[in-house]
């Protein structure tokens, strides 16, 4: 554990404090006398860690009659002899430190118990004394009478007579707390040496009970007078000179503007509780509306920098309502106390979740409430798990119940016998102890208490709920409570949160303004999900019945997987005049106009064009042809950009989407010019936005057309054999996808894919041969090629223009499934209890879908293994020289991954920095190894293999593997994608997806989770190389070992320049994977030598 900072060092550690509030008595009973303990309290001081909060709040353990739950003090300087002695207090302390949590204990000033021997000594003593003068005395109970009653249930007045003084005593609580007399300057010095006795003993905080009431004056109320706040700067003054950095927390039950006041000038309290924000988020749920929140939080005035509300949903055992209208009040009353023996005084007895008729929804809107709102956020004892009370009880007894441990005798609180223990557990049969308790709830992964844990897990992360701004939203709907929470940092960096909350009972939408932050991606910070990007417009959420949302307000690069970007519209779109049909846009101005004016600004846009930030010198539109009469509004064209004196080639069909003919905003978003013929209009557009588009490619294939167009070329459709049992409807639905970059596909009607090949690359498709090859011999765990649409020269160079392939339903790609399970494994493991065996039981579900990656992977090298007539497929025997190149390649692979390494300025973290240093130590010895592993391949086959095979190039498929994609790497050429090597490079890039998986479930927000999970992962990584390999080598007959050891090594290097070059904030990934891998060799080498 890490040492806990001393609160000198740490002077402001209460702002991100999370506090949770218990009694001693009711919490954990060591010795089995039916009384809580604070030997108790030590044995369960890993539960209250393990929940997330870093700050205890005892309430009252001293000696004491136990009249007012121990308010009623009888020693300010000793321990309750049942709950232990000042020894365990001492111990407990220590303990909580060890483990980086705060204490914080009473300091109950205003009043003792009538049994305390001030009292007694006062009492006996002669009027005027100094003994006497120790508390509030008078001979008529008529003085002060502008001052309220606080116990209005019990009390009648605030005086009481006392036979054996003759005289009347002053008490603003029950009759048996006198209060004491801070006009005489010895209690302020008695009160002082009290309270540095417990700063002495290690406690890191002080409530101070009761403040607004220190002192009395004819002709006030009694409240909130100066003279007050003048002993509380007394005592502030001598608690820093004493004990810097220890804090004090006024209890002041006031309206804003006076409860502001106990923070002084930063001079008196540290804290103050927010009493009036609390049952307003319960008005605000009962009426379903905002404003009881949104109206208290504009009436609270700004405090000092260096202070800090305190927010909770009760005062401990009570919702208090004394900061409330009378007719709040009653509706506070009729709403969440019916039952009258609910209410007492001014305030409710009651628990949370019987506040929110436990509804698991309401408990959880108020907590995330709780948590959010500006301040220090108290939870009291058993609201994690959702205890609940019994109103049967006397005062608030009901509430102060014994902590539910488990079903067993007592709740597991005490083995006493139930007639012994200091309040009866709860035993009914919705809260009662064999129902709700913290045994059952550490076990379930869903449990209330397991969503506190990851809640305050969230919370203690981010420092803009503990210390940030708050700025309301005003969405016209007014079941939506929405704010954001801003925090900027010493080095300059903004934290934005955004909170929603439904307060309704229905399903509620809402459109927030969030224009100010265009272009930022609202995440998650529960689940960690991104949501799509905020633009100009309003920003549309729906919640779910007092469902809530936390965002952070992140860039672009966290948007999910799955968004699609809007394209953005050209600003003002050129009008194009046609007289009968497109190809007229292929003639004179119209096409100077596209090469000149639009399609410079148009192809840096789009998705699947590679150069967006380098300067275009030139466009040409090189060719536009119509393939058939039928596509009489589209046209094949092929751009020419020429950029730092290279050019490049793509296709860019374009077609015609009249008004009237779709409602589908795609065409319109990929515009390229506005179309006009006689009184129609429409819009030129990438014919990929036309839904007749895939459909006439579908039909130009079926029936092999061939046209002949300018320079002698020829556009082929060449379909292959499955085609035709494929039947499509008359109107097939199409659906686009979104997540390639470099081309553009689309599925027909659920059976087959599109795909429009962007960039001319002359020269054989790889992925078009390797299918067709693949379809042939009958390997079923690919998509089978449907045809081909190419360009042919006259010299006999080709390109491909359009693929079609089968369709294959699947549950997604393998990269976001195995994510998604270590996301699962990970929040799983992070249960209390797991053991080796619910790690292998997790375990074995992901393990059987890499075996079948491994089986599916080695059955499709068995395939390219195959001798064959045809020579781009024949197998060949790697020779010496062939495998030196392997070697020679790896080598610049890895020296140029070692140069990206020293250009580095920094570290992501100290971890990688380790990686690197190792790297660079054992740089010369990893480099001289190479030639001897790349020699190992010698005498093996070189097939054509894969190329790029990780795990977004698997598909799942009900726990089978099919896989994709063989195009091969984008930035390699067609001839070295089409060359053969060594199947073993397509293993280790399954491996090396393996690893970058795991460390991507691990990157982000660090959570307790995670921290848990970090060897289970490592085991997992292990174990799923493992069960591919096993499952791979059953099948496939070629040798890995060294060769193996080899492409890592190159796959890794490679990730280290593409890191570096590509995504910075990865690079970790890659440089500990190639540490890693250089260990494990190197260590090898040094035992087999």
């Amino acid at each position: 554990m890490n040492p806990l900072r001393s609160t000198a060092a740490d002077p402001q550690w209460y702002k991100e404090a999370i506090i949770y509030q218990l009694h001693v008595k009711s919490f954990f009973d060591a010795n089995n006398d039916g009384v809580g303990d604070f030997r108790g309290l030590i044995l369960k001081l890993d539960y209250i860690a393990s929940l997330g909060v870093n700050t205890i709040w005892l309430l009252p353990f001293y000696p004491s009659p136990r009249r007012d739950d121990g308010y009623d003090i009888a020693d300010y300087r000793n321990v309750h002899p049942e709950y232990g002695s000042i020894a365990d207090v001492k111990a407990f302390i220590q303990e909580a430190h060890k483990r980086e949590m705060r204490v914080v204990t009473e300091l109950v000033i205003n009043h003792t118990s009538d049994q305390h021997p001030w009292f007694q000594r006062a009492r006996l003593s002669k009027p005027g004394s100094a003994y006497r003068n120790f508390y509030v005395w008078s001979d008529s109970d008529k003085k002060y009478e502008q001052t309220r009653i606080i116990f209005v249930d019990s009390e009648k007045s605030n005086w009481t007579w006392d036979e054996t003084a003759n005289a009347f005593y002053w008490h603003r609580f029950y009759h048996h707390q006198p209060d004491l007399n801070f006009d005489n300057p010895q209690v302020i010095k008695e009160v002082l040496k009290v309270m540095r006795f417990w700063l002495d003993l290690g406690v890191d905080g002080l409530r101070l009970d009761a403040v607004p009431y220190l002192i009395e004056r004819d002709g006030t109320n009694n409240e909130n007078l100066p003279e007050t706040h003048a002993v509380l700067r007394q005592i502030r003054t001598a608690l820093d000179a004493h004990a810097p950095g220890r804090m004090l927390l006024a209890e002041a039950n006031q309206w804003p503007e006076d409860a502001q006041q106990y923070f002084g000038n930063g001079d008196e309290c540290h804290m103050s509780f927010h009493f009036p924000l609390m049952p307003r988020m319960y008005m605000a749920i009962a009426q379903e509306d905002r404003f009881p929140i949104t109206d208290i939080m504009r009436q609270t005035p700004e405090i000092p920098a260096s202070c800090q509300w305190a927010i909770f949903l009760r005062n401990h055992d009570e919702l208090t309502l004394e900061m409330v209208t009378d007719s709040e009040r009653d509706y506070l009353w009729n709403t969440y106390a019916a039952d009258k023996r609910a209410r007492i005084n001014l305030g409710i007895r009651r628990r949370l979740a019987p506040l929110m008729d436990h509804d698991r929804r309401r408990i959880e809107l108020m907590n995330g409430l709780l948590l959010s709102m500006p301040g220090t956020p108290v939870i009291y004892y058993g609201d994690e798990i959702g205890m609940g009370d019994n109103i049967h009880l006397g005062d608030r007894d009901g509430v102060r119940t014994p902590m539910q441990w488990s079903p067993d005798r007592n709740g597991g609180f005490s083995r006493a016998n139930p007639a012994d223990l200091v309040l009866p557990a709860v035993m009914d049969a919705i809260s009662g102890f064999d129902a709700v308790n913290v045994e059952r709830q550490s076990a379930d992964q869903y449990s209330l208490l397991n969503w506190m844990r990851r809640m305050l897990a969230v919370r203690k992360r981010h420092k803009s709920f503990g210390r940030g701004t708050q700025q309301f939203l005003y969405p016209a709907n007014r079941r939506i409570l929405a704010f954001l929470r801003r925090f900027t940092n010493d080095s300059g960096d903004e934290e934005k949160i955004l909170c929603v909350y439904n307060l309704s009972r229905t399903a509620q939408a809402v459109e927030l303004d969030l224009s100010a932050f265009e272009g930022l991606v609202p995440v998650d910070l529960i689940g960690g999900s991104g949501f799509p990007a905020i633009g100009q417009l309003t920003y549309l959420l729906t919640l779910p019945p007092f469902g809530f949302y936390w965002f952070v307000l992140a860039t672009e690069e966290a948007l999910p997987p799955w968004h699609i970007k809007p394209s953005t519209p050209m600003p003002e779109l050129t009008t194009i005049v046609i007289r009968k049909n497109v190809n007229e846009i292929a003639e004179g101005p119209a096409r100077r106009i596209l090469e000149a004016d639009i399609l410079p600004s148009y192809l840096v846009r789009r998705r699947w064009f590679p150069v967006k930030d380098q300067d275009i010198a030139e466009v040409r539109l090189t060719r536009m042809e119509a393939i058939s009469e039928r596509l009489q509004d589209i046209l094949f064209a092929e751009v020419e950009v020429q950029v730092k004196g290279h050019l490049q080639r793509f296709n860019l069909p374009l077609g015609i989407s009249w008004d009237g003919e779709t409602n589908a905003p795609l065409p319109s978003q990929l515009a390229l010019a506005r179309m006009r013929q006689g009184r129609r209009l429409g819009y030129l557009t990438d014919a990929f936005a036309l839904d007749s588009f895939p459909v006439q490619m579908v039909r130009a294939l079926r029936a092999g057309q061939t046209v002949e167009v300018a320079d002698g070329a020829t556009i082929v459709c060449h379909p292959e054999a499955p085609l035709a049992a494929i039947e499509l409807p008359a109107e097939p639905e199409i659906r686009r996808l979104s997540a390639e970059q470099s081309n553009s596909s689309l599925i027909v009607a659920q059976k087959l894919v599109i795909k429009l090949i962007r960039r001319v690359n002359y020269g054989i498709n790889p992925e078009v041969e390797m299918m067709r090859y693949l379809t042939q011999q009958g390997f079923t765990n690919t998509p089978s090629l449907l045809g081909e649409i190419m360009m042919t020269k006259p010299d006999g160079e080709v390109y491909s223009i359009v693929v079609a392939q089968s369709f294959q339903e699947n549950q997604g790609d393998a990269w976001q499934y195995t994510l998604n399970y270590l996301d699962r494994f990970i929040d799983q493991m992070g249960i209390d209890g797991r053991d080796s065996e619910d790690e292998a039981d997790l375990m074995n579900a992901y393990a059987s879908f890499a075996r079948a990656v491994g089986t599916r992977l080695a059955e499709l090298h068995e395939v390219l293994a195959r001798p064959c007539a045809d020579k781009s497929f024949t197998p060949a025997t790697v020779s010496r020289d062939e495998a030196k190149k392997w070697g020679e390649a790896t080598f610049k692979q890895l020296e140029a991954a070692l140069a990206a390494i020293e250009k580095l300025k920094e570290y992501p973290d100290e971890q990688t920095a380790k990686s690197a240093r190792f790297l660079r130590k054992c740089s010369g010895d990893l480099l001289n190894l190479l030639p001897r592993l790349a020699l190992t391949g010698e005498g093996t086959l070189a097939t054509r293999v894969h190329g790029d095979f990780h795990l977004g190039q698997v598909l799942v498929n009900k726990g089978d593997a099919w896989i994709i994609d063989f195009e091969g790497e984008p930035s390699k050429p067609l001839a070295e994608r089409r060359a053969k090597s060594a199947p073993t490079r397509d293993v280790a890039g399954l491996l090396r997806s393996f690893d970058y998986a795991i460390a991507v479930a691990q990157q982000g927000q660090i959570t307790p989770e995670k921290t848990q999970a970090k060897a289970p992962l490592h085991r997992f990584c292990e174990t799923m190389h493992a069960e591919f390999i096993r499952a791979y080598t059953e099948i496939s007959q070629q040798r890995q070992g060294e060769l193996l050891q080899l492409f890592l090594i190159e796959k890794a290097a490679y990730e280290i320049c593409y890191e570096a070059a590509n995504r910075p904030s990865w690079i970790s990934i890659p440089i500990r994977g190639l540490a890693a891998i250089a260990s494990q060799i190197l260590v090898r080498e040094e035992h087999d030598a």
